[in-house]
């Protein structure tokens, strides 16, 4: 069986939310260290401003160069909250993305941005280089096989 008939793709139209982020470069082999502490220290600033996050917590893959690998991680936020360095105010990404859900360990999602690719050019549609990760349940609370992530690849 092929792995792309496991996943439906579909197109949606994605609206920007307000987010807290940090954007850096790094290698994959680092990505769950930087995500662990990342993740932590924007839960922190925004539990010190007595605030919570809107949503649950993203990744932006800004591109996918293994060597030089470019990433914002952070959550969705109410409007007018301020970012402190290495924390930005930004907004989520927008537009035309082509997605589907992924469930199992993190580290297998490989088959989700094939099956993502291969919708791409069936569909003669491009690109834009960004993936967008949403993860919808906590790893610290969930099995690694019933993780889920909604996986965007952003359209040109």
């Amino acid at each position: 069986m092929d792995s792309e008939c496991a996943f439906e793709c579909r197109v949606e139209s994605l609206e920007p939310q307000p987010a807290l982020t940090i954007r850096l470069k790094t290698r994959p082999e680092d990505i769950a260290e930087m995500f662990d502490r990342g993740f932590s220290a924007i839960d922190q600033y925004l539990e010190a401003k007595g605030k919570k996050p809107t949503g649950p917590p993203f990744v932006i893959y800004i591109n996918m160069e293994m060597d030089n690998l470019e990433i914002e991680f952070g959550f969705p936020v109410e409007e007018g909250i301020e970012g402190e360095s290495p924390i930005q105010a930004t907004m989520t990404p927008s537009g035309e993305a082509v997605t589907s859900l992924y469930i199992g360990p993190y580290e297998e999602a490989e088959p989700v941005y094939d099956a993502l690719l291969k919708w791409v050019s069936d569909n003669n549609v491009n690109a834009t280089g960004v993936a967008y990760e949403v993860y919808l349940n906590n790893p610290a609370e969930t099995p690694p096989e019933q993780l889920k992530i909604q996986v965007y690849l952003m359209l040109a």
